[in-house]
């Protein structure tokens, strides 16, 4: 996370980036599957109960992302999640673990419930949830939706201009056009294509980022919510939108999509930027939908229709 500042302003950039990373901090605590007493994990072993503002927000957005998507996104895979033990060292469920597994999730069931609805600690009225026997995961926009209110509080302590990265995501707040590369797909290190963006968030989803294996399987951590199973593709999809929350969502549902159904998607949402990478071979076969490819390197071939004139190619 880093913000320009002249000479005279560093003190108060400094506090205002310790302030973005409290809140960050602050947010993994409270929405994090991986920490058994966040308020997330304790929503989910209650199955309705008052929520904190963040909470309440971020799953407000994950539905609308799951409307939208038509499902594709679907932060009611917990239940799968759990099945397939992508917290652990993986394994493969039983069909019967996986059907059960599979009758939990359903983001259509989830019900956002006013404060005058929702069950209220003493001293202070909140905004509640009900899952209907579903279980929440916000592994696919959690990590959005921390870095757009990490932005927020920058912009509120008067930094008008930050650079943030989450780690297979990053946020440019009120900064000039920035070069930003695209890892090959299957080896994360190694850049394959080079955009240029403005404001707004770049978000990559990949099965090769953090994969497992059961029965000599190869388990990937995306999750197809139709089927209950892995997502079966080598491919990464990078997505760039106005916002964190709506980059890191769409970047998971387009994986999900498979290719053509990306492409639809891309089509009908000009607002937002799809790069789709694709191993073939020892090349790497670049699609890009309503962004423009900057540079590649000479392992990566655009897809024909896509093709930039001014395509520069790195050494």
């Amino acid at each position: 996370m880093s913000a320009p500042a002249a000479a005279q302003d560093a003190g108060r950039t400094g506090g205002a980036l310790d302030a973005a990373l409290d809140t960050v901090a602050a947010l993994e605590r409270s929405l994090s599957n991986w920490r058994a007493t966040s308020e997330l994990s304790r929503l989910n072993a209650a199955g309705r109960a008052a929520v904190s503002e963040p909470l309440f927000a971020v799953l407000d957005s994950s539905l609308a992302l799951a409307s939208e998507s038509g499902g594709a996104f679907d932060p009611t895979v917990e239940s799968l999640t759990l099945a397939w033990d992508l917290r652990g060292r993986g394994r493969v469920p039983s069909a019967a673990a996986l059907a059960t597994a599979r009758k939990a999730v359903g983001w259509q069931s989830v019900q956002l419930l006013p404060a005058t609805a929702a069950p209220e600690p003493a001293g202070g009225s909140k905004r509640g949830v009900a899952l209907h026997g579903t279980r929440i995961d916000l592994g696919g926009i959690g990590k959005g939706f921390a870095l757009d209110r990490a932005a927020a509080v920058l912009a509120a302590r008067g930094v008008s201009g930050a650079m943030l990265d989450a780690g297979g995501q990053r946020l440019l707040a009120g900064v000039g056009p920035c070069s930003v590369w695209v890892a090959h797909p299957l080896h994360r290190e190694e850049p394959a294509v080079q955009l240029v963006l403005g404001s707004g968030s770049l978000s990559t989803s990949a099965q090769s980022e953090h994969l497992l294996r059961a029965r000599g399987q190869r388990i990937g951590h995306i999750l197809d919510p139709r089927t209950g199973r892995p997502v079966a593709s080598h491919a990464s999809v990078s997505v760039f939108a106005r916002s964190g929350t709506r980059a890191d969502a769409l970047s998971t549902a387009l994986l999900v999509m498979g290719r053509e159904r990306a492409r639809a998607f891309a089509d009908n949402h000009s607002e937002i930027g799809v790069l789709w990478l694709e191993p073939r071979g020892s090349r790497v076969l670049a699609h890009s939908w309503n962004l423009e490819v900057a540079a590649a390197a000479p392992f990566v071939t655009l897809a024909p229709s896509d093709r930039n004139p001014r395509l520069a190619r790195i050494p």
